[in-house]
């Protein structure tokens, strides 16, 4: 059966950290796919990064943005006589939703919520179902019903040819395994100067090349990483001032070995490329926000520190981790080797035999 025609589909939440954003664009590349010709609006009450960090990656899925916009607004814009209109609400508190879904009771508007088992916008003759775990597979679940059909789900992000050229300039041609670095963060989301020297030194005594990526965020100064660490390389917003940090850290990503970092926005844009990584979790729920990728090696800080807190995981902790996923070498997608501006330095980064590390701690 085909899906229901709307003009206008709203699709809405509440607020976008660089993390949620990137785990709601499945959702809308399933909207675009399943209604090419509808007006796909994506809002929030709050800031969204897919306003501009991550608009690139978006900007051809919908065709408007409007941030920090109540809902009705948007309702009331966007509606026109006797147009078929649509909501997907990705916010998950009840009494929110359970407020919107009354105010729009014989409005003909059909409502998507997000909801256990999806009770708010339960059609008839279907039977209840449970939303997905996985915050991703959850909204793009509601586009999913409303569609009335399963729809392809990719969470995968394409770095752009400039991109890609400064990370090959900064990778170099060294066969040594490259290893990305990056602690900066909000909160309990980023690792301490002492980490980061710890875990390069090892890897650089195993034979690494090691880039430290400096994210937004509070984060170890950079200054002092580099006088401690000549061998490590340094990448900020002054490298290509041209480019934006997150789009090089993006390409680094597609050409890296391994990253390594905490919990967070930075380690969902490395799975976007299937970048191998260790990730210190400061307690996140893994069911609701691990990385979309199977290649994580997860550091928790509550069993590995006795305070609980990223800064205090003993970075010997981290460097086991680090080892075991060198040695084996493995990335979810090997397509990602036939990019035809990369598969020179890949073919000489990864094609070759793997190398087994010694591990730390017997492993």
């Amino acid at each position: 059966m085909l899906p229901a025609r709307y003009e206008t589909i709203i699709l809405y939440s509440r607020k976008d950290a660089f993390g949620d954003g990137l785990l709601r664009i499945p959702a809308l590349r399933a909207a675009r796919t399943a209604f090419p010709d509808s007006l796909l609006v994506y809002g929030t009450t709050e800031t969204s990064t897919l306003a501009d960090a991550l608009n690139g990656h978006v900007r051809h899925l919908v065709d408007a943005i409007s941030v920090e916009t109540p809902l009705a607004h948007l309702v009331a814009g966007h509606r026109r006589a006797k147009q078929r209109v649509a909501v997907v609400d990705f916010r998950i508190v009840a009494p929110w939703l359970v407020q919107t879904w009354a105010s729009l009771i014989g409005r003909r508007i059909v409502y998507e919520a997000n909801f256990p088992a999806f009770a708010l916008s339960l059609p008839p003759g279907h039977r209840p179902e449970a939303r997905p775990e996985h915050n991703a597979w959850r909204y793009h679940r509601l586009v999913e019903r409303l569609a009335g059909k399963r729809l392809p789900f990719d969470h995968r992000l394409e770095p752009t040819p400039a991109a890609r050229a400064a990370a090959r300039s900064l990778a170099g041609g060294s066969q040594a395994p490259l290893i990305i670095v990056a602690a900066h963060g909000d909160g309990n989301k980023r690792m301490t100067a002492d980490q980061v020297v710890a875990i390069s030194d090892a890897m650089i005594s195993d034979g690494a090349n090691l880039i430290y990526v400096k994210t937004p965020g509070v984060g170890p100064d950079s200054a002092e990483l580099v006088q401690r660490v000549p061998k490590l390389q340094l990448v900020d917003s002054g490298t290509a001032p041209d480019i934006a940090v997150s789009d090089i850290l993006l390409a680094l990503g597609e050409l890296a070995d391994l990253y390594i970092g905490a919990e967070g926005g930075t380690a969902h844009l490395m799975a976007t490329v299937m970048t191998p990584m260790v990730m210190v979790n400061s307690g996140a729920n893994m069911a609701r926000w691990r990385p979309l990728s199977n290649s994580v090696d997860m550091v928790e800080a509550r069993q590995a520190s006795p305070t609980g807190l990223v800064a205090n995981v003993p970075p010997p902790k981290i460097i086991e981790a680090a080892r075991r996923m060198l040695a084996t070498r493995r990335r979810d997608h090997p397509c990602l080797l036939g990019h035809a501006d990369t598969t020179e330095y890949l073919s000489a980064q990864r094609l070759e035999a793997p190398r087994v590390y010694p591990s730390a701690g017997g492993l």
